[in-house]
């Protein structure tokens, strides 16, 4: 007679996970992870439209100039410019805050040179002039999840930073069931900040050393800049 081997169906073999209870939750963690940072990829992509930069401070963002009259013939103009993203290791030494700098004095005489000819003016001296920059720099701390590293970045480059909640490294650490481990980003911003101590004329005079013509100084920063936008 045939020998008939009896093969059990999947409702009679025994209920267990194939994937072992801990790998699973660190693999649900490493999701969630992915889902926020994919979320925050999408929203940082989002651009918005540039908004004109020649305008007063705080009307289309925190940029924009502010002026302050000292006597009838002299005022001081200050233009503040945005915060950027900058170098952590070197901030003031960023190129493109350097940059900043330069536009930013532009758009400084541009307003001094349309606010002389608002009153009449034909010409204008800078009596004194001031360039800063303002840096802010943040340590951010980053949460990096690692499901597939059953004991954590326990050595190397990564040694120094706190693990996660069930491990070494007190209240944050661990490396062990977790393997996630938590970084510290850091971060810096740098805007510029320029202000002109403005001395008006009623008429421009090409021998007076310094003095700027305000129709001239109109149509080179139109010339050179355009639309200036942030």
């Amino acid at each position: 007679m045939a020998q008939v081997t009896e093969v059990p169906v999947l409702s009679d073999m025994p209920s267990r996970s194939l994937v072992p209870q801990s790998i699973a939750c660190k693999m649900l963690t490493h999701a969630r992870f992915l889902l926020v940072a994919f979320v925050f990829l999408v929203a940082g992509c989002a651009t918005t439209p540039p908004k004109p930069a020649m305008a007063p401070l705080g009307v289309n963002g925190a940029f924009g100039y502010n002026e302050q009259p000292i006597f009838e013939d002299r005022t001081s103009i200050t233009y503040t410019g945005p915060y950027r993203l900058v170098s952590a290791s070197n901030p003031r030494g960023d190129t493109g805050l350097q940059r900043e700098l330069d536009k930013t004095y532009d758009l400084a005489v541009w307003r001094a040179a349309q606010l002389g000819q608002a009153k009449g003016y034909g010409g204008f001296k800078i009596g004194n002039e001031q360039k800063d920059t303002d840096i802010q720099v943040t340590n951010r701390p980053v949460y990096a999840p690692g499901p597939f590293y059953p004991y954590g970045a326990c050595c190397g480059p990564f040694y120094h930073r706190y693990y996660g909640p069930w491990g070494y490294g007190g209240p944050w650490g661990g490396y062990g069931y977790n393997g996630g481990y938590y970084d510290v980003q850091r971060e810096a911003h740098g805007r510029a900040v320029v202000r002109l101590a403005i001395i008006y004329s009623k008429v421009y005079d090409p021998k007076d050393l310094g003095q700027l013509s305000i129709a001239a100084t109109l149509s080179q920063m139109q010339a050179k800049w355009g639309t200036p936008t942030y």
